[in-house]
């Protein structure tokens, strides 16, 4: 079986950064029991892919395309937050949509060129 390349390496690792890139505020709420399940899940995908199992390119494409649609249809509704006092433009969850949403689409791209699809077949 020969080597994975170094791009696949890179996104077999990396592909949790588009998943928990978010505001701040919202990282300090999350506590061991959300995180520990997370990362167990991304390592078994990570692990998977660099043993170029079939359904972890399909389970990588799926998460990374539902990241970008979460972050879409979140992002609609709570960049412009209105209260009594009048609207502010939520400028922290805004960046860090288009942060994450940019980096699901490299993975997503890199994940669907013809020699990783030829990679994963081998």
């Amino acid at each position: 079986m020969k080597r994975p390349s170094l791009g696949l390496v890179l996104v077999a690792v990396l592909q949790i950064i588009p998943i928990v890139i978010m505001p701040l505020g919202t990282l300090k709420g999350m506590g061991i029991e959300v995180w520990t399940p997370l990362v167990a899940l991304f390592a078994l995908l990570g692990v998977s892919l660099l043993l170029r199992r079939g359904w972890s390119r399909v389970a990588s494409i799926f998460v990374q395309g539902f990241n970008i649609l979460v972050r879409l249809l979140m992002g609609v509704s709570n960049v412009v937050a209105s209260d009594k006092v009048g609207t502010g433009f939520n400028g922290e969850l805004t960046v860090t949509f288009a942060i994450s949403i940019l980096l699901s689409a490299v993975v997503l791209y890199y994940i669907d060129q013809p020699d990783v699809q030829l990679q994963m077949q081998s």
